[in-house]
């Protein structure tokens, strides 16, 4: 690919003098114009929207992170609220969000540095992140604006993390939730999760281990399945689940979809929520208080983890000498009409 300086030697004009015609600028010959054109034309030159933006100082991109496909991203409501509060903070500063969506690792690692590189973005937001996210390591290698929404892998806890992080302890939410059924008297707990690839699902995925040892249970893999944010795949999942020679008598899932898909599937079996099976989900989607019954979950302030984070950001570009912040929000159990005593 010709670059600005190759038509400006094919020219014999300075690189200045080329910026000035790409940029329709007035200050140009007639004839200097026709020999630089001349020259765009045989390279097949196309000028730089980035060199153009960093020479008006007007580039203020923050590259978004996602770890998914775009349609993963946008049906899961985590992501679309985090980012609704993540671009209220980039907008107050004028920046924009550019988002980085492909479920390989290597991809969007290779994409992401190739825009630092280029100068194309300020600064990184990732929005979650997996088990063992060599993404991170290489932003902290590159010593680049960036922060972790989402709780960090590889470390135990946040505060050892050594870069920005905002996040609340999926862990600890999903052991309360547990908990609650088990003081409730259930003994057959189910779990329905997401992909353990990700450091959060993981986390949550430990606090129900660690909930159902620490009550001297016994863990029933046929209790535990996996599911996507898909209802229609959670329902079967759920009906097999339900269907074992000893089911459930409550089942904790790690997003509000997922209960959702369990409700459906109570339904169609003919099992009553809460009086034959009750039901926990984790992250309070506006739709878990409008199904019937209106369902117990932990609340997550999504939004605000976007809005800390991309404050947290904004601050480290600002002054890259900030020290890193490591902030952890409460994550709260919402008590409905999804779960009784047994």
């Amino acid at each position: 690919m010709a670059t600005i300086k190759d038509v400006a030697r094919l020219a014999g004009v300075s690189i200045s003098t080329v910026s000035r015609v790409t940029n329709n600028a007035s200050n140009v010959s007639p004839a200097i114009r026709r020999k630089v054109l001349r020259a765009v034309k045989a390279l097949n030159y196309t000028p730089s929207i980035v060199a153009r933006s960093l020479e008006s100082r007007s580039m203020k991109n923050i590259a978004v992170v996602m770890g998914r496909t775009m349609d993963q991203a946008f049906s899961n409501p985590d992501f679309f609220t985090i980012l609704q509060g993540l671009t209220s903070t980039l907008v107050d500063q004028e920046y924009n969000a550019l988002l980085l969506t492909n479920l390989k690792q290597t991809i969007e690692l290779e994409h992401c540095i190739k825009l630092i590189h280029s100068g194309a973005i300020q600064g990184v937001a990732v929005v979650g992140s997996f088990v063992h996210d060599s993404l991170l390591s290489r932003l902290v290698d590159e010593e680049f604006p960036f922060v972790l929404i989402g709780y960090p892998p590889d470390y135990p806890d946040i505060y050892t993390t050594p870069y920005n992080t905002v996040s609340t302890d999926d862990k600890k939410s999903a052991y309360t939730a547990v908990r609650y059924l088990l003081d409730h008297g259930h003994r057959r707990i189910g779990m329905i999760h997401a992909s353990l690839a990700y450091a959060s699902n993981r986390k949550r995925y430990d606090g129900y281990i660690e909930a159902i040892t620490e009550a001297g249970l016994r863990i029933d893999h046929m209790l535990i399945t996996s599911s996507s944010h898909e209802v229609s795949e959670t329902v079967p999942a759920v009906t097999r689940m339900l269907n074992v020679m000893h089911p459930p008598t409550a089942i904790f899932c790690t997003d509000d979809y997922k209960a959702t898909g369990v409700l459906r599937a109570a339904l169609q079996l003919g099992i009553r929520v809460p009086e034959e099976l009750s039901v926990i989900g984790h992250n309070n989607y506006r739709i878990s208080e409008f199904v019937t019954p209106p369902l117990t979950t932990v609340n997550i302030p999504l939004f605000e983890l976007g809005h800390r984070g991309g404050e947290i950001l904004m601050n480290k570009i600002a002054n890259p000498s900030t020290p890193i912040q490591n902030v952890l929000l409460d994550s709260q159990l919402l008590i409905r009409d999804t779960v009784r005593n047994i």
